[in-house]
């Protein structure tokens, strides 16, 4: 019997017959994969429940199976505690805000470790702070478009300050298209762009701005990922920040 070993971050549970799990767990090594645990919900002690929660950082073994059947798990253990997620509202919704986005966004199947690595990064990153930075998920959002092959085109100017959604790129504001951004909204959307998840320093926008550029950023995935749902975790977040 064949067996794959990953890291891996659980993108969705449910519940399956009396003790059993079934997952999508995005791994390292593997992409996105769907498994199966038995034996999971159980009040025994040692019980592996606290570990199958959608956001969790895992390490796993699993038997090797054919493309798109389940691969049940043999051994799963944490790779990484949450400290700060599970306990602060703000943190939590936004770490549930990327999580959404992620499983709207990746579907592939096979490896792709700078896509996951950075992932794995933004949410040990977010769950260290001690203080939050308001614009995180949105420089989140621009960071995981890269990774996912339709980053926006860095050609932002004088003579090309509206950015076009659909396109990608920005443009003259005498362009008539339904997909073009207002000069303002584009200004602080290519300031996202130039930002890092690393740093610290808050923007200065509004609560308005940062709602409105976060509905801005969705609609820029919808345009270039088929079947892209609406989340329903921004309804939730924009009501924090």
């Amino acid at each position: 019997m064949n067996f794959i070993e990953s890291k891996g971050i659980i993108f969705r549970v449910v519940k399956y017959s009396e003790t059993s799990v079934i997952c999508d767990i995005f791994t390292r090594a593997y992409g996105l994969g769907s498994y199966i645990m038995s034996g999971v919900r159980t009040s025994k002690p040692g019980g592996k429940a606290a570990i199958f929660k959608p956001m969790n950082l895992i390490n796993l073994v699993a038997y090797a199976s054919h493309q798109d059947n389940l691969s049940r798990i043999r051994e799963v253990s944490p790779s990484y505690h949450y400290q700060n997620i599970n306990y602060n509202i703000v943190l939590s919704s936004m770490a549930i805000f990327a999580l959404e986005i992620c499983r709207n966004a990746i579907r592939e199947k096979e490896s792709n470790k700078e896509l996951y690595d950075y992932i794995e990064s933004w949410f040990i990153h977010t769950d260290e702070q001690s203080e939050f930075n308001p614009d995180a998920h949105i420089i989140f959002m621009a960071g995981l478009s890269h990774y996912l092959g339709f980053a926006p085109m860095d050609n932002y100017s004088q003579n090309t300050p509206c950015f076009n959604l659909a396109e990608g790129v920005y443009m003259s504001e005498s362009t008539q298209n339904i997909h073009l951004l207002d000069e303002e909204t584009s200004r602080l959307f290519y300031q996202i762009c130039k930002s890092s998840h690393a740093e610290s320093e808050k923007s200065n926008m509004s609560r308005a701005q940062r709602n409105l550029l976060t509905e801005v950023w969705l609609k820029y995935y919808a345009c270039h990922i088929h079947g892209f749902n609406t989340l329903q975790s921004f309804d939730i977040l924009k009501t924090i920040l």
